[in-house]
């Protein structure tokens, strides 16, 4: 991930759904290379590995800030405190975030 987000930095849209192996380490390696990103999609499969709270965080710390859209549906391991942790950062173009079948998101 981290060769990828390097050499690609004028990439605008990216589709790592269903990508088991994406981790937290991967998305810290975008959020500081992929500044003209706008558009993320990080759909899970059926299985409950990858993104985290600590990818968010990165995300959210990154140099994302022209992201428009993300999509981190069925993102199991996702939760309101990375939610939070995604929202105290600079994301502040996003105009889309789809968290459906994100078991541990409440309304809280």
């Amino acid at each position: 991930m981290s060769a990828l987000a390097g050499s690609l930095v004028t990439l605008t849209s990216l589709d790592l759904s269903g990508c088991p192996e994406v981790t937290d380490k991967g998305l810290r390696a975008l959020a500081g290379s992929l500044t003209a990103l706008t558009s993320l999609k990080l759909k899970r499969g059926s299985y409950d590995d990858g993104v985290t709270d600590e990818g968010l965080r990165a995300l959210g710390a990154g140099s994302l800030a022209a992201l428009t859209s993300l999509d981190l549906s069925d993102c199991n391991r996702v939760t309101d405190e990375g939610l939070r942790a995604l929202g105290a950062g600079s994301l502040t173009t996003l105009t889309s975030l789809d968290l459906s079948g994100c078991r541990r998101v409440t309304d809280e």
